[in-house]
């Protein structure tokens, strides 16, 4: 079974925004995102001087910033542990939903791009497969007629998470 072209388009776009809701909302909950920015200014701090006395040639100020490298390396791995927990408690259950998802929305294409532009025949094709003659009603074949590209599911799925993971980090102040 698989959605008609405005059902399956929204159900992708919700999916794609309900994920980034969830894995900025995890960051946020498992992350201390002030240490995080404190360490990355700090770490930032740190590799300008040590750029900065490289290239002057002021040997003794870079000795005594390699003698700090290690603990640097530390804080580095300590904040990306952090987001890599995250990751790790939602990549289980995104790809059983994606696929789930997926198969309710079928082959059947979600948009038409006005754009003759294809990318791959996972994003955005021009030629139709032949499942797509049995989905529930594809006005998107006129379209096509006229040198027009549809955007698969999978295609509208990352158009959707690309557009909407920006704004809810910066609605919800999770990114660094």
């Amino acid at each position: 079974m698989s959605l008609a072209a405005p059902l399956s388009t929204l159900l992708l776009t919700v999916t794609a925004v309900g994920f980034s809701l969830l894995s900025n909302g995890l960051t946020r909950w498992r992350v201390d995102l002030d240490t995080e920015r404190r360490v990355k200014a700090e770490i930032a701090e740190w590799s300008n001087a040590l750029k900065a006395a490289v290239k002057s040639g002021d040997k003794q100020q870079e000795e005594k910033l390699r003698k700090k490298e290690q603990s640097i390396n530390q804080m580095r791995l300590k904040i990306s542990s952090a987001r890599t927990k995250v990751a790790f408690y939602t990549i289980i259950p995104f790809f059983v939903i994606y696929y789930l998802v997926l198969n309710l929305a079928g082959p059947c294409p979600v948009a038409t791009s006005p754009i003759p532009i294809t990318i791959g025949n996972y994003l955005m094709t021009n030629a139709l497969p032949t499942s797509v003659l049995s989905c529930p009603g594809v006005p998107i074949q006129s379209a096509l007629r006229q040198g027009a590209a549809y955007v698969t599911p999978f295609g509208w799925y990352l158009i959707s998470s690309f557009s909407f993971t920006g704004v809810i980090m910066k609605l919800m102040k999770t990114q660094s």
